[in-house]
């Protein structure tokens, strides 16, 4: 792959080219590309533009160094900017530890002194410069390369959404979204102004154009630095070569001691930055094993809660259905009250036939109550018929069977099941409740009254009065697996 072939806008591309062929091009470009970003970011930080310029070295180093591991990165605009917050803030420390050996408060307080606020109009930059770092640095990823971008790099919305991966639309949304947060966050830190004045604020001071010899600077001494016989004494070299201005600044301003000690502290230096930036690169090891094994947690939590949203959608329709089936029951009517038909060979059939509309009519009642209670309680059925009837005096979904209530006697019927409806594993064909006593049939024999766990009831016949093999092919049977509920309760 050649540079020209690659388009303007893949950093991505240009960081293979350099992690794979070592190619000076390729590197070339993106230092030219991001070096305004990066020195003016650093500028702001660390308020010298000597400083700014061995910062901005740093972060580009950085980037060669650790240039095969970011061709994977989503946006290089975003960890550029991270990292010269990063380097910003040692340079900041270790420019007041050397204020502090050295004497020179006047020094530290030029550094730390906060400029007074003037009542304009407009924003003012030098009270938005103090602080705009880190607010930058208090917004989520998306929000700031976003900001950063639109903003700092002054590129058309169009841009933005290709780097983003959104429409034109949907990207001046997401940029606006984000310069009110870091309105917001600015507000914090005393700087209160509307999006436009901030957005006129950021749109000049924010992207100062870097010194003209420092991109070719950079990009000379950093592929220099690569092909020397390790990483760590290349970098350490560059380091060195940078901190010889500060060195110089700092005996015209002791105005004592020799050329000697002067290296020996500046050894020092870079060997405590050297293992601050190796801490530095363990914690973030650290936080990123973290965020992995939160966002794994995370996960699972989502498979979770999308089981038990089926789940529920499932419980959902199986009411529906019971509703359905309710509706249709009250088209039946309801027969008056009154003692068991003796049932002779005289007996009345249409009198047996209410009386077992009745008794099907109490039983369906009572596996509804099962399943209103079920909805309640994690899909587990009541303990007595004394709960289920209770619950559906309570319930608007039996408003339409108040005679049938009234007349329905729990004492004529038995609970067969105690335990969850996801332990049934056929519930058209598992009886939770059955009528205690059979009753004489119009054409003989014997009947008895049954309700199942999908919500149906059945009247069935025996001609001698035995039920138990019948009853034994509807036993509640659980799914493969799981253990049947609780014994009977009579």
């Amino acid at each position: 792959m050649t540079l020209a072939a690659q388009s303007t806008d893949d950093d991505a591309a240009l960081l293979h080219e350099y992690a794979e062929r070592r190619s000076e091009a390729a590197f070339a470009e993106l230092v030219r590309r991001h070096v305004n970003l990066v020195h003016s970011a650093a500028l702001r930080q660390v308020g010298s533009d000597v400083a700014a310029q061995d910062v901005t070295q740093g972060v580009f180093t950085e980037l060669a160094r650790q240039a095969g591991r970011l061709t994977r990165h989503p946006a290089l605009t975003g960890w550029l900017y991270t990292t010269t917050r990063r380097l910003a803030a040692h340079a900041v420390r270790s420019e007041i530890r050397r204020q502090r050996r050295e004497q020179e408060a006047h020094m530290m307080q030029e550094l730390l002194r906060e400029p007074a606020s003037v009542a304009e109009p407009k924003l003012d930059w030098e009270r938005v410069r103090p602080v705009l770092d880190a607010a930058m640095h208090d917004l989520g990823e998306p929000d700031r390369i976003a900001v950063l971008l639109r903003h700092f790099e002054q590129r058309p919305l169009t841009e933005v959404g290709v780097r983003l991966g959104l429409s034109t639309n949907a990207a001046r949304m997401r940029v606006d979204r984000a310069l009110d947060k870091l309105r917001a966050k600015l507000a914090k830190r005393g700087v209160t102004s509307t999006s436009a004045a901030l957005a006129a604020a950021l749109a000049g001071p924010a992207l100062t154009a870097a010194p003209a010899t420092l991109a070719a600077t950079i990009t000379t001494t950093v592929l220099a630095a690569t092909v020397s016989a390790t990483s760590t004494f290349g970098f350490l070299s560059i380091m060195a070569s940078t901190k010889l201005k500060v060195a110089a600044a700092v005996l015209l301003v002791a105005s004592a001691g020799t050329a000697l000690v002067l290296q020996l502290q500046s050894n020092d230096r870079l060997r405590a930055a050297n293992d601050e930036m190796r801490q530095r690169a363990v914690q973030l090891s650290e936080e990123t094993r973290a965020a992995q094994q939160a966002e794994s947690a995370n996960a699972a939590e989502l498979a979770r809660l999308r089981q038990s949203q089926v789940e529920l959608l499932g419980l959902r329709g199986e009411v529906a259905q019971l509703r359905k089936q309710l509706a249709a029951a009250r088209t039946v009517p309801t027969p008056k009250p009154g003692p068991q038909p003796e049932v002779t060979q005289e007996t009345d059939g249409d009198a047996s036939r209410a009386f077992g509309i009745r008794r099907l009519s109490e039983a369906k009642l009572l596996v509804l109550g099962f399943h209103l209670f079920a909805g309640d309680h994690e899909d587990r059925f009541p303990t007595s018929l004394e709960i289920a009837a209770a619950h559906l005096t309570s319930s608007s979904e039996a408003a339409g069977h108040a005679e049938t209530l009234k007349t329905l006697q729990t004492g004529d019927y038995e609970l067969l099941f105690q335990g969850s409806l996801k332990e049934i594993g056929n519930p058209a064909e598992a009886i939770v409740v059955r009528e205690r006593e059979a009753w004489p049939g119009p054409n003989g024999g014997w009947m008895r009254t049954y309700g199942f766990a999908d919500s149906h009831s059945e009247i069935h016949r025996s001609d001698d009065g035995d039920f138990t093999a019948w009853e034994a092919q509807r036993q509640v049977r659980p799914p493969s697996g799981t253990s049947p509920g609780a014994a009977p309760q009579k």
